[in-house]
């Protein structure tokens, strides 16, 4: 009796035990990096209720991998051990979404370190594997040769254009063709030149009415101005070479110096050949007060501020068409209203205003004409005798640039050829207040709004938050952003001892 109850426990926990080969079917079930020791000890046997009770002795240790289905029955057998990875390395994009500072590369090379990390270790200890090396990412380094000089239609219809740049005078023109690259794009070149733009222009600042009783300072001037107009025009010639006509005349701020260098050019021309003093000379000289509009390219926040207004343009013409509909309402209203009551008679001696008591209406201020009296019907200069002169009026006080005078004098209005009074009309008050609300504060904060919208867009557009800063900052900042986004493995140490049933 006691040899059958042994065998049938043995039987028993046989039948527990999975076969190796039914687990190598099932491999593509199995939970990858999770191993199991299974241990067939005679000393426990598993009852109905999952107890376990133990006679006998002996024991033998197995190694098979197991399915993620079969940790219960593990769990309840005390006999049957499971080893699991404590720790997997876990991806530095875990909060992918919610980081600010991601990137798709650095997500792809997530993805590869985190295939990388399945191994586990046995017996509740961590496999870190030796941190792998990252390679420095190569930055693509700026091109030091220049583009095609002419575009491919001058190349065909010209035969002159189509040379060698290999062989000959060919090779010679490239050759200088590249040094003056190097030369424009030179710190130092683009330093000086942006040095001789701000002496030049505090030089045209010394021109004033007096210039022509200091002599000293006339030839100075005259002199400056010729040396900074060579400079300029050897820049010119240098740009041309180095990038070529195509390149050149494709870019606005180039067409900006080239307009520039061509008034300085004619200017100093016309001096030499003794025709300064004519009228056209004389105004195209005033042309050369744009020659600080050359240190806008120069900088790239300046051209991102500028570049900012122009594409604002297409959007401030329909915030305009907006504000001249708003503000037609208000100047209709105003001409209904105040149309011919602002004519006063006045005092020319003393420019005080006549009051009612002594000039009622414009025919007690011709009969003061009459009599040789220093009197005069007038008008005020800003007005709302028509829509014109409406629009002017409510500019004025859109922008409150003089707008007071309008307003006392619609209070102080009564009535068409009557002299005006003292707050004769208080609730014309309410229309000044009305426009002031809806013609102002809202229509022409519509012109800021626009603006500052076309600056974020031009500022994405050349580089986001990145764009005021040096070269130096951007490297610093990139590989803060890198940093910030990297989370440390933390692995749990292995327990001290095993705990097993007593």
């Amino acid at each position: 009796e006691f040899i059958q109850q042994s065998f049938v426990r043995k039987q028993k926990i046989l039948d527990e035990i999975k076969p190796l080969d039914d687990l190598n079917n099932r491999k593509e079930n199995c939970m990858s990096n999770h191993t199991a020791e299974i241990g067939k000890d005679l000393d426990y046997l598993r009852d109905v209720n999952g107890t376990t009770s133990g006679i006998g002795t002996g024991s033998s240790v197995e190694k098979y991998i197991i399915d993620e289905s079969d940790y219960m029955s593990f769990i309840n057998n005390p006999s049957l051990t499971v080893t699991v990875p404590i720790a997997v390395g876990e991806s530095d994009f875990e909060n992918l979404n919610t980081e600010d500072f991601s990137s798709e590369s650095d997500l792809e090379e997530s993805k590869e370190k985190l295939n990388e990390s399945s191994s586990s270790s046995e017996g509740s200890t961590v496999d870190i594997g030796a941190p792998a090396e990252e390679q420095p990412v190569a930055e693509p380094e700026e091109t030091l040769e220049p583009e095609a000089c002419f575009t491919e239609g001058c190349v065909q219809r010209f035969k002159c254009c189509q040379i060698s740049v290999e062989e000959g005078r060919g090779k010679q023109w490239w050759n200088l063709r590249r040094t003056c690259f190097r030369i424009v794009e030179h710190n130092w070149f683009e330093t000086f030149i942006v040095f001789m733009i701000l002496l030049s222009s505090g030089a045209l600042a010394f021109e004033d009415i007096y210039i022509d009783q200091r002599k000293t300072i006339k030839t100075m001037l005259e002199y400056a101005d010729k040396v900074f107009t060579y400079i300029f025009i050897l820049e010119m010639l240098l740009k041309w070479v180095a990038y070529g006509y195509q390149t050149y005349f494709t870019n606005a701020w180039c067409w900006l110096d080239f307009l520039i260098v061509d008034v300085s050019l004619v200017s100093l021309t016309a001096n030499a050949l003794g025709y300064s003093e004519l009228g056209a000379i004389k105004s195209l000289r005033t042309l050369r007060a744009l020659r600080p509009l050359r240190a806008l390219s120069r900088f790239e926040g300046m051209r991102v501020v500028v570049n900012a207004l122009l594409g604002a343009i297409p959007s401030i013409m329909n915030v305009l068409l907006v504000c001249l509909i708003f503000w037609l309402i208000f100047s209709i209203m105003g001409v209904n209203l105040f149309a011919g009551k602002f004519y006063h008679c006045i005092n020319t001696t003393t420019g005080d205003m006549f009051d009612i008591s002594e000039v009622n209406n414009h025919s007690d201020c011709l009969k003061l004409i009459e009599r040789n009296e220093t009197a005069r019907w007038k008008n005020v200069k800003v007005n709302f005798d028509n829509v014109g002169f409406g629009y002017l009026s409510l500019l004025q006080v859109a922008t409150f640039k003089g707008w007071m005078d309008i307003m006392y004098a619609a209070v102080d209005s009564r009535n068409v050829e009557l002299q005006p009074n003292y707050e004769e009309s208080l609730y014309m008050y309410l229309y000044f207040v009305i426009f002031i609300i809806f013609g102002s504060f809202f229509t022409l904060n519509l012109f800021i709004g626009v603006i500052i919208d076309n600056f974020n867009q031009q500022k994405k557009k050349f580089g986001g938050q990145d764009i005021f800063m040096t070269e130096e900052q951007k490297k610093y900042y990139n590989a803060m952003k890198k940093l910030g986004s990297k989370k440390p493995q933390k692995p749990i140490p292995r327990p001290g001892e095993c705990f097993l049933p007593s």
